[in-house]
């Protein structure tokens, strides 16, 4: 590939094949990571493999030079169901994938993130590989950082905060940066847009009547992927008439698939008579492009945690995301911003522990009043400019009481100063838990990690945030904090003689009996090391990461000797000595917020001499 010499850029297209296997959900996700890297290097000539059922939306896309469709149904599926060994679908999958190995490809990237999707990675030819792979020997592989922490982090169910549509973007224009240097265009343009897809809906009647009014729509998707997640019909329907009785100038549109009709049906039934004639129902009738046009038509969406949101966020319109069940809504809520995120405040019994029979206590802490005193809120947004404060808007309402069970979160992108993405900012008061705090501190770790710099220490912490639960246990986890860190040293020095001793091998098969049993003596104490770092995890939820981090980043060595293993060894038990240090940075940093601020002289006043009271 031709380079220009005055700025080291390829002159030629840069073929990239991203392979996205999962649900259409992560298909919008990874089109939005696409865009901004398409904008910053427009050379990018993007094919992607989807599943068919899948592919529709990738389809819709102009700027994707190709959209590959994969049989998974008769490659995956017979494995999967055990009618079909697994070397047997690897030979389907050799001859399925042989037109695609014909030239090698500049980029490929796998953001399936699935085991089985490594195979079509590592049978690839390509110059840079990002995602689960596989390597010379056929096991299994992260081929970059990011995925490590997908593998270790976002996988292993620890708690992070940065939104997987940041991850994958991030991961793409790092690669892309470290590479093909630094991008021509200065990527000012906004990567959601009404017009993101090219469109050809085939409408009904009540499909053309709805996309050709000039009513206000508001949109909404009953049902969600899993049971667990789905926001009961019942309070869908409290809340519509809430926003129908109080919003005359707005028309509502039901959004599902085929399986939800008998939840439309419910949902209207529920609803007074005088206001069904307010209500299109298109649930079970939509394809992809009458779908994502009707989302693009209505001013909100409404919806749990399902691919509408992503969608939504796609093509820019604004979402109220109902987060109810099992969900983190963090890594996965509506992107932009802007949308509003609505869950309990409290955890939920049947969220953390599922299987358990408990009920979901968060469905019913999430009550109809308090969705629509959100979203009203939210659609005036431009009369009050957030000058009202939520509370007051939910008294004026006469609900302020239904703000004490939920926390409602506004979206909003920062600027790369401020730590870039998307964060939710609190409306509501909250006291921060020991979780929550954690998933601050790991993508504050990770981002010193993976980018090289870091936002402000601490710059969403609140001080009213900070409660005596949680001082209580950051003081608890600074002794295991310290512990942990001495494990990490051992490792580091233990990896470092490795490193050394094993370099003065003549021969990796004739060793001096004395090296030879030192090595072992050093190998076996980096194991003992390692089984520490485990039971430091187990004991401490928050130390978790490093465990984690250390079986994936021990897993995903490359060296081929000893001595090159024991110096990457070094190199990652150095990495998470970083991330131990910037924790205990943090502990201190909440500690110190937490404290009394002192008082100014102006601030006291005295009441009798020998007296002083604070105002």
């Amino acid at each position: 590939m031709n380079l220009r010499p005055e700025a080291g850029r390829p002159t030629e297209k840069l073929r990239c094949l991203v392979i996205q296997l999962a649900r259409i959900g992560d298909t919008l996700q990874s089109l939005m990571a696409l865009r901004a890297a398409k904008q910053l290097y427009p050379e990018l000539e993007i094919h992607f493999l989807a599943r068919g059922r899948f592919a529709q939306a990738a389809k819709r896309v102009p700027w994707i030079h190709s959209v590959i469709e994969f049989p998974s149904d008769s490659i995956l599926a017979p494995v999967l169901k055990g009618e079909k060994r697994e070397i047997d679908a690897l030979r389907d999958l050799a001859k399925w994938i042989a037109p695609l190995v014909q030239k090698p490809w500049d980029l490929i990237v796998n953001w399936s993130f699935s085991e089985a999707s490594s195979y079509i990675t590592g049978l690839l030819p390509g110059r840079i590989k990002l995602g689960y792979t596989r390597r010379m020997d056929n096991t299994f592989a992260s081929a970059d950082a990011w995925t490590n922490f997908v593998q270790a982090v976002v996988q292993g169910d620890l708690p992070q905060n940065i939104h997987l549509t940041d991850i994958l973007t991030t991961q793409l224009l790092t690669a892309l940066q470290i590479h093909m240097g630094d991008p021509r265009s200065d990527g000012n343009m906004p990567v959601t847009s009404k017009t993101f897809f090219s469109l050809d809906p085939k409408l009904s009647s009540k499909a053309s009547a709805l996309l050709n009014s000039n009513k206000k729509w508001v949109a909404i998707q009953l049902g969600a992927a899993l049971e667990s997640k789905t926001w009961p019909v019942d309070r869908w329907a409290k809340t519509v008439e809430y926003l129908l009785e109080r919003q005359s100038e707005y028309q509502v549109v039901l959004l599902g698939s085929a399986e939800e009709k008998v939840k439309a049906a419910e949902f209207i039934n529920l609803l007074p008579p005088v206001l069904r004639n307010r209500i299109r129902s298109l649930v079970g009738e939509t394809d992809f492009d009458l779908w994502a046009s009707v989302v693009a038509k209505s001013r909100w969406l409404l919806s749990g945690d399902t691919a509408a949101i992503h969608l939504a966020s796609v093509l820019g319109t604004r979402v109220v995301n109902i987060s109810v069940g099992p969900v983190k809504w963090v890594e996965t809520g509506p992107y932009g911003n802007g949308h509003y995120v609505i869950a309990a405040k409290n955890t939920c019994n049947a969220c953390v522990a599922p299987g358990s029979g408990t009920t979901h206590n968060c469905k019913t802490d999430v009550t109809p009043e308090a969705v629509f005193a959100t979203w009203s809120y939210a659609a005036t947004e431009w009369n009050h400019r957030r000058t009202l404060k939520i509370e007051d808007h939910f008294s004026v309402l006469g609900w302020r009481h239904h703000l004490g069970q939920v926390q409602v979160r506004r979206s909003m992108i920062r600027t790369t100063e401020t730590g870039g993405g998307v964060h939710y900012e609190p409306l509501t008061q909250i006291e921060l838990s020991l979780n929550e705090w954690t998933s601050m501190v790991t993508g504050q770790i990770a981002r010193n990690w993976y980018c090289g710099w870091v936002p402000p220490m601490g710059q969403d912490l609140i001080r009213t945030a900070i409660g005596t639960d949680l001082i209580q246990k950051l003081r608890i986890l600074t002794e295991p904090l310290e512990v942990l860190t001495k494990i990490i040293d051992e490792a580091i020095a233990s990896s470092t003689t490795l490193h050394h001793r094993s370099s003065k091998m003549k021969s990796p098969k004739l060793v001096d009996l004395a090296l030879k049993s030192e090595l072992n003596e050093i190998a076996i104490k980096l194991q003992d090391l390692d089984l520490l770092l485990d039971r430091m995890g187990i004991t401490h939820s928050s130390l978790r990461l490093f465990s984690r981090m250390s079986k994936v980043l021990m897993h995903n060595l490359k060296g081929s000797d000893i001595s090159t293993l024991g110096k990457e060894s070094k190199d990652s038990y150095k990495q998470l000595k970083e991330g131990a240090t910037m924790m205990k940075e943090w502990i201190a940093h909440t500690l110190s917020l937490a404290r009394p601020v002192a008082l100014k002289t102006a601030d006291i006043v005295r009441l009798r001499p020998g007296t002083e009271v604070p105002l």
